[in-house]
């Protein structure tokens, strides 16, 4: 460390207090931002101190989920590390969280640093501290208006990689994620569709039933339609070229006998390196963290985590910051659930819809961190909603919009309840619900900000805040 870098750390964490004890916000990414200007090595120089190095989670959607989990197996085999916990995964805010972490003379004592890391800013941090292993979630849509094309998003994220040669976790179900470290030897997780107690389609994507959320893919050798045996969601499931010999690789962590519940799910987990399996109760619902958990188990395996452990850990998760969330608020139970694209939303809808106590409140907004283009809203799947009984609660910024689609979801118009002031929205939605009942909210990311600071109005906070 240099003087400078002491220098950008104290006056980093002076800024943090600061931002607290005024009640400004978390401290998440300004203290990085005045850190870096003061010392622009800083991040490298924390990161390096590391023991045994950086690990980096990446991907449309589940890196706040997966690092979550990762962090709770590594923590139950014994490590001390440093999480952005918080979710802030742009350069500033992962130097935020070092410099929270050091000490007043920029000293971090850790085991790894755990980073969720935005899909446009891994080659960023990249190039400024090596990267022991990259694991990759899935490459859905994601915000065109803030990330381009799908195509734009595998770049960046294959050049993260790339930049210093580092080990790759790649999900073996999702054709886009395949193709992003050519050449090397990435240890791959999936599905095992023949042993899942899940719904799965077979045959091309034209008779496998499909609904909104299927996701064309193309292969990345010749570029045909990619074809699939079995079919999950988006765009995951066995796949094959429809024209060359490129296929779904088979994977090294494998989850079979998946059975999705209301609250949470279990499934069977196996590391065909060992020849070992173990049973994972999962303690959040939805396929979506099946795939999450078998990504943050694939790389704990990778770092030479039993698997004992990693089913402990597993198992001990406690959720993150609005991620299937759940509170009591006013003595009702609440689950909140981000919602940001088609294929996440579709799969959170799904988990919903499994609760036959649930009631609903979706809250969408249309800020720059949402993405301005919310007609992904018609890409998603809320077709399933129509099969709850009660009220479905609309807000946000764009809550009229989101009133539409659930029309035309097939939801009668008597059932539509527009409140566009969240607080009123949420207010409204925990009147109507009875005590043996649950409120899932799903909101879109400026919501949840706007939602964290409602719910300590109301004497209770969300986690990490």
């Amino acid at each position: 460390m240099t003087s400078n870098d002491r220098v950008a750390v104290a006056l980093g964490k002076v800024a943090a207090r600061t931002i607290r004890i005024l009640g400004a916000g978390l401290g998440s990414n300004l203290p990085g931002r005045v850190a870096r200007k003061i010392a622009p090595a800083v991040l490298s120089n924390l990161a390096g101190q590391a023991k045994k190095g950086v690990i980096a989670v990446s991907g449309t959607n589940g890196k706040s989920t997966t690092s979550g989990l990762l962090s709770s197996v590594l923590k139950t085999a014994g490590f001390t590390l440093i999480h952005n916990r918080q979710g802030a995964n742009l350069v500033t805010g992962i130097t935020a969280t070092l410099v929270d972490a050091a000490s007043w003379d920029g000293c971090i004592n850790t085991d790894y640093c755990l980073f969720e890391i935005d899909e446009a800013a891994l080659p960023l941090v990249a190039k400024e501290t090596p990267l022991s292993v990259v694991v990759v979630t899935n490459l859905f849509r994601d915000q065109l208006d803030r990330f381009g094309e799908l195509d734009t998003t595998a770049k960046l994220i294959a050049k993260g990689i790339s930049i210093g040669n580092s080990p790759a976790i790649l999900n073996a179900d999702d054709p886009n994620v395949c193709q992003l470290a050519p050449g090397t030897n990435p240890l791959f997780f999936g599905l095992d569709a023949a042993q899942c107690d899940i719904e799965s389609h077979s045959t091309g994507a034209e008779d496998c039933g499909q609904t909104q959320a299927f996701e064309l893919s193309y292969c990345s050798k010749c570029e045909s339609e990619i074809a699939y045996d079995c079919y999950f969601y988006g765009q995951l499931g066995h796949w094959r070229c429809s024209k060359c010999s490129y296929k779904r690789p088979e994977p090294t962590i494998v989850g079979t006998h998946v059975q999705l519940q209301a609250t949470g799910s279990r499934f069977r987990l196996t590391d065909k390196s060992q020849n070992l399996s173990v049973e994972v109760k999962l303690p959040i619902p939805g396929l979506f963290n099946v795939y999450n958990a078998l990504a943050a188990a694939a790389c704990a395996a990778k770092l030479g985590v039993t698997l004992e452990s990693i089913k402990q850990g597993l198992q001990n998760y406690s959720t993150l910051f609005g991620r299937s969330e759940k509170i009591s608020l006013l003595g009702k139970s609440v689950l909140i659930q981000l919602i940001k694209n088609p294929a996440g939303a579709s799969q959170t809808v799904k988990a919903v819809v499994e609760d036959k106590t649930a009631r609903v409140l979706i809250a969408i907004n249309d800020n720059l961190a949402d993405g301005r283009d919310i007609s992904w809203l018609w890409d998603a799947e809320f077709e399933p909603l129509k099969s709850l009984g009660g009220q479905v609660i609309v807000s946000g910024q764009r809550a009229e919009d989101m009133a539409v689609r659930m029309k035309y979801a097939g939801i009668e118009a008597e059932r539509i309840i527009v409140v566009p002031k969240l607080e009123k929205a949420l207010r409204q939605a925990l009147h109507d619900t009875e005590a043996d009942e649950t409120l899932w909210v799903l909101p879109t990311y400026t919501c949840l900000l706007e939602l964290q600071k409602i719910v300590k109005t109301m004497g209770q906070s969300l986690s990490g805040t």
